[in-house]
């Protein structure tokens, strides 16, 4: 790969010189590092690492912010989009005991899981234009507070026909902070710092569907009783209540008025009714911010993005899936029969592995950056972020392999286990650089592309559910995880042709205003 020439570098140095602006992007790569030249622009406590954007002189401006308001943000938002996957996997353990005071088949019950899951798709696209029309604040406070009663009124539902109703939307509200957290990370953080804080924030994102588990497994072996599950998901979305309250605050700054609107009070901003008072020219419209939304989708370079993250992540949701069913199932017929609390502490296999892979990525990821810009004379190009997906690779084909012929052979859970973690590890570390480039290649709608990505993550975990345990069941656990191995390293084209093509393939698409 060679997207950023010696000429077109000194050639963009020298503009840059000329013009006093880190205003970006210049055949397709973006000025980070000064390299020793003197240049009238404001740099990291490094002296050296580009300020992007270039801050103003405004304290209400974003990335002026202190570094403790912007980490409790960066908590507050990365909660909120834990609340999401933790309350939708965590009634997966409850089923049984659903099934037994309705009297109804579980796999039924699940069905009001299933449709959760896709309104969590649904929700988290449809939210976003919402953002660009009143905000970043009120949207996330609202779709939370309806989040939260509904979680309520599925733990109080009294039959399944209240459950169901109440669980598809609680689904559809709690999914905003999944997408708006992006566009906060974008607002408040430099460029050359997203890496890291999107890696913090998906720390809690990419394990939240197995902390559910975890948790509920412990309650309901110890309890027998599903609704104090749901109490727990409840109390998991007050305290994400309580933090947007104490912490949150509205993050869009339009920097092309020539009159910043005083700010005033933080809650009004919250609620939005600042927002409505100064929508004028400094929101978009509701027409505008849906175009923006289907402009996104055009650029060929996300799709080939969505579709290579799409082949990759949503084994995961289906190993959550075989896994639990088959640990819980008795010897007899053919599973390990652990206790729903065994089965909770298995669970601690992909939260660990989520850690590790965070830790892993959060100096990878700088090393990768500062390594190109070093050697490109200052400039960065985003695909070098889709390097990390090599490696991920790398891990999660023979993780997927080990899984399939440890439950196909019924071997130690041990085996499992590490399977198991090598699978999860390389699904925290792609989905860390894909998100990253996402914003990286498209700044101005942080958004839109993570409403896409995360649609794509939701509706692969979706289908998968329906038919992930037959497929096994029909042509053995081998033979079904081998094939999904294959299509994680066939997913491997569409990054190549976008770490190739991904310079050019950017501009292409109708352009997002």
């Amino acid at each position: 790969m060679d997207p950023s020439k010696v000429e077109t570098s000194t050639t963009y140095t020298e503009h840059l010189e000329k013009t006093k602006t880190a205003d970006l992007i210049s055949a397709g790569g973006i000025f980070l590092d000064i390299e020793g030249r003197e240049l009238s622009i404001k740099t990291a406590k490094d002296g050296h690492t580009i300020l992007v954007p270039q801050p103003s002189d405004d304290p209400n401006d974003p990335v002026n912010w202190s570094w403790m308001k912007k980490h409790l943000l960066l908590f507050t938002v990365a909660w909120g989009a834990l609340c999401a996957d933790f309350t939708s996997a965590g009634g997966i353990p409850c089923i049984f005991l659903q099934g037994a005071e309705w009297h109804m088949d579980p796999n039924k019950v699940n069905y009001a899981n299933n449709l959760n899951v896709l309104m969590m798709g649904i929700g988290g696209l449809l939210w976003i234009p919402m953002i660009s029309f009143w905000g970043r604040a009120p949207v996330l406070f609202w779709t939370c507070v309806c989040g939260t009663l509904l979680t309520l009124g599925a733990t109080l539902s009294p039959n399944f026909e209240v459950h169901y109703a109440m669980r598809s939307t609680m689904g559809f509200f709690l999914t905003a902070p999944q997408t708006i957290s992006i566009a906060y990370i974008k607002d408040i953080f430099f460029f050359h710092e997203h890496a890291r804080k999107i890696g913090l924030w998906a720390c809690l994102y990419i394990s939240s569907p197995y902390i559910g588990p975890l948790f509920a497994n412990f309650i309901v072996d110890a309890t027998g009783d599903w609704r104090l599950v749901f109490w727990l998901c409840f109390g998991i979305c007050c305290l994400q209540l309580v933090l947007i309250v104490l912490f949150l605050d509205e993050s869009y700054y339009n920097r092309t008025v020539k009159e910043q609107p005083a700010r005033g009070s933080r809650i009004l901003r919250v609620i939005g009714l600042w927002q409505i008072q100064n929508h004028g020219e400094y929101f978009y419209s509701l027409q505008g911010a849906v175009t923006r939304l289907i402009s996104t989708v055009t650029k060929p370079a996300l799709l080939l993005l969505l579709v290579g993250y799409f082949l990759s992540f949503m084994w995961s949701i289906g190993i959550n899936i075989t896994t639990a069913i088959l640990f819980a199932t008795p010897v007899a017929f053919g599973g390990y029969g652990f206790s729903a609390t065994a089965v909770g502490f298995l669970y601690f296999t992909p939260v660990v592995a989520v850690f590790i892979g965070e830790i892993f990525g959060h100096y990878f990821n700088d090393f990768l950056a500062n390594r190109y810009i070093h050697r490109h004379k200052g400039i960065f190009e985003p695909e070098v972020r889709l390097i990390t997906v090599y490696l991920s690779t790398i891990l999660m084909v023979p993780g997927l392999i080990l899984l399939g012929f440890a439950l196909q052979q019924h071997m130690h859970y041990g085996v499992i286990i590490v399977g198991w973690g090598m699978f999860t590890f390389g699904v925290m570390t792609t989905s860390v650089a894909v998100t990253t480039y996402a914003i990286d290649a498209y700044p101005t709608a942080p958004g839109e592309v993570s409403g896409y990505i995360n649609f794509m993550r939701v509706i692969g975990g979706f289908s998968v559910g329906y038919f992930q345990q037959p497929w096994g069941l029909a042509v053995g656990y081998a033979a079904s995880f081998g094939t999904q191995a294959a299509i994680v390293a066939i997913a491997l084209v569409p990054f190549t042709i976008l770490y190739k093509y991904g310079k050019f393939l950017r501009n292409k698409g109708k352009k997002i205003v």
